[in-house]
């Protein structure tokens, strides 16, 4: 079936040209500038087994580029509009909402799990929520949980709520503080304290702390919201297809790696985050303390409270990865010269969202 569908892809993206966002009111990049990044676009597309790419970036003056190459399903091509999941970028979204709940008073970085969630199996009662946001609780992965996984296959239509993930959770690997481990629990537990505390939802707390005042329209929470449209189909293993009707996997992700949200809301989120509008400065300079990393992430330093360190260029970025048998995504954000990119891929697949992302802030950022 995959040789099949590699086919299919093949043909379709033939076809294709670069699709790019229209100018509207929002100032753009120079044209010079957008005629290279549509050409670093072009290039990405034109590599063996590369299926579809939307980007965006905006550079300190607000003035934006936004692009899209090769196909959003089997006989479309893919536009700025189209909508992926976006893995663990997600992470970003779930700590933003945990710092504002900081910023307000309502949490404390140094509470522990145990304060706001009482005794739970297989999480230490010393854990703190600073130790949640920088992979350092020792906490195992629940979304390596075997039986996990084969639930989640087998019935593509269940919801899976945080509690409900955490009872696949093992126990530790590491004691709290001991090493960096990157883990979907943490940001699963992360939510549960802030529903906890605020007595409110996570959709609902996305909504009312991070999307409505940004104005991001183009980003959603599958299994608990309507879906935004339109959403590109995937490209795995099992070739094409509609991410939309794997809800049992997309919210076994949940506030880890759950949402499903454009390239473009991608880089308005990093740019509003990274740039002090969403969190204090005391809190974004306390974000931006990077720990050792895992040694995982092509290009990463460090961890901070929610985000990840990199260092291309032998600089400084900051911002998060995504990948999965969804997609492969990359947001970065680079303060020397204030220029966000987001890069969103509906394939799971040699994606080189670590190279793409990178090439586009060269050029946005020269």
């Amino acid at each position: 079936m995959a040789a099949r569908s590699a086919a299919v892809v093949a043909a379709v993206l033939a076809a294709l040209t670069l699709v790019r966002a229209e100018p509207g009111s929002v100032p753009v990049v120079p044209a010079s500038m957008a005629d290279a990044l549509d050409g670093a676009l072009r290039e990405w597309l034109d590599a063996p087994g590369h299926v579809g790419v939307s980007a965006a970036v905006i550079r300190p003056d607000g003035a934006r580029w936004e692009g899209a190459v090769g196909a959003a399903s089997p006989d479309a091509p893919l536009t700025p509009d189209h909508r992926m999941p976006i893995a663990s970028i997600t992470k970003t979204m779930t700590a933003g909402v945990v710092l504002t709940l900081v910023d307000d008073g309502v949490l404390q970085l140094d509470d522990t799990v145990t304060r706001w969630l009482g005794p739970r199996r297989n999480v230490d009662a010393r854990i703190t929520l600073r130790q949640l946001l920088t992979h350092s609780a020792g906490l195992a992965n629940v979304a390596e949980s075997p039986a996990l996984q084969r639930a989640a296959a087998a019935d593509h239509a269940h919801v899976y709520t945080a509690d409900e993930l955490l009872t696949y959770l093992g126990p530790p690997v590491a004691p709290p503080g001991a090493r960096t481990q990157y883990t979907n629990t943490a940001s699963v537990l992360l939510a549960l304290v802030a529903e906890h505390a605020t007595g409110r939802p996570l959709v609902e707390l996305y909504h009312q702390r991070l999307w409505d005042p940004l104005d991001l329209r183009e980003v959603y929470f599958p299994g608990y919201e309507e879906p935004t449209l339109p959403v590109a189909w995937s490209f795995g293993t099992i070739g094409w297809f509609p991410s939309v009707t794997r809800i049992s996997q997309l919210t076994a992700g949940h506030a880890a790696g759950g949402l499903v949200a454009s390239a473009r809301d991608i880089a308005t989120w990093g740019h509003a985050l990274f740039a002090g509008h969403v969190i204090s400065d005391d809190l974004q300079t306390a974000m931006r303390e990077l720990r050792p990393a895992a040694g995982n992430i092509p290009g990463e330093t460090g961890v901070g409270l929610g985000i990840r360190g990199y260092g291309f260029f032998d600089r400084v970025q900051y911002g998060h990865s995504g990948g999965g048998g969804f997609n492969s995504s990359l947001l970065l954000f680079d303060p020397d010269s204030g220029v966000t990119v987001a890069v969103s891929m509906n394939q799971a697949l040699d994606a080189a969202h670590f190279e793409l992302a990178p090439r586009l802030l060269t050029i946005a950022a020269p």
